[in-house]
């Protein structure tokens, strides 16, 4: 038998989540499995819970300090104020935990139906992401000389390299992640453990290390037969605009299985080298997405 829920007549009510809501949770928003806030909207007359809400227990760092958090209302109760309701108790936490700006959790396609609905709680982009696809075929020939005369010239520091993921200090690599790219703390955990959905493959992931000390990493992983995605490709601020992208992605390449040959992976806007690279390549763009940010003020 089918729930009929009559919000405006019998209303509804917004209350922390409990131990009992958890598969409405994991049903409402898979992406927030270890919200550090997590709230429920439940309907008056079912009492069932017709919404949900959750705040990131890590904080992005630029352009603000702030976490990401989702909400989702079940389609029979939309535009009724659940999920305002919802917001404004996120917002409500997130500003006493001392954040200074809300972002989306995770990124959105441009002029879909989910970005409208953030910039319907006042939120804007904040940066945007393009994915490319590029052969492989070239990157060895284009790369491998490049790296070889930057070596020869000495601008490639001598206790900089390349290692594999599962030889990295994890928690490092997390950290670098969640303060350049933002995410939650335990879904990109799971990922560099190599557990579950979208888990970052060992082989194709790497970290670069200075002086013993991560300051770089490509998280990837294969998708289909022929196809290795990069997830996630950062280096320190410090680093961007030289060798350091080139040198990820040339050991991250070199690594790959046999059978690959297509490179998909992403760019931000302010990732000039990175543009830079997938021009000279003649890269494709096949989908754009935009991070949503609402300062809090």
């Amino acid at each position: 038998m089918s729930v009929k829920f009559e919000i405006s007549q019998a209303g509804f009510s917004i209350r922390l989540a409990a131990s009992a809501d958890a598969k409405a949770l994991r049903m409402l928003l898979p992406e927030m499995r270890d919200g550090a806030v997590q709230f429920v909207a439940v309907d008056g007359r079912n009492k069932l819970v017709i919404g949900a809400a959750a705040v990131t227990q890590s904080h992005r760092l630029q352009p603000l300090v702030g976490p990401g958090i989702s909400i989702r209302v079940i389609e029979p109760c939309r535009r009724q104020g659940v999920g305002r309701a919802l917001f404004e108790q996120l917002q409500l936490a997130a500003t006493l935990a001392g954040a200074k700006a809300l972002f989306g959790a995770k990124r959105v396609d441009l002029d879909s139906d989910e970005m409208r609905g953030w910039e319907w709680f006042g939120f804007t982009p904040c940066e945007t992401v393009e994915e490319h696809v590029l052969p492989i075929t070239q990157f060895e020939s284009r790369l491998g000389p490049l790296i070889d005369r930057m070596r020869e010239r000495g601008r490639i520091p001598a206790s900089a390299r390349v290692i594999p993921l599962y030889q990295a200090d994890l928690e490092a690599v997390l950290q670098l992640h969640l303060n350049h790219m933002g995410g939650d703390r335990g879904e990109v955990y799971r990922k560099l453990r190599g557990r579950g959905p979208g888990a970052f493959h060992s082989r194709y992931s790497h970290a670069l290390l200075i002086d013993n000390q991560v300051k770089g990493c490509m998280l990837a992983h294969r998708s289909g037969q022929d196809t290795m995605v990069v997830d996630a490709n950062v280096v320190e601020p410090s680093l961007r605009g030289g060798w350091a992208n080139a040198l990820l992605k040339l050991e991250g390449f070199r690594a790959a299985f046999v059978g690959i040959k297509w490179i998909r992976y992403t760019t931000f806007d302010h990732y000039a080298d990175t543009l830079s690279f997938t021009e000279k390549l003649g890269g494709s763009t096949v989908r754009t997405t935009a991070l949503m940010i609402r300062p809090l003020t």
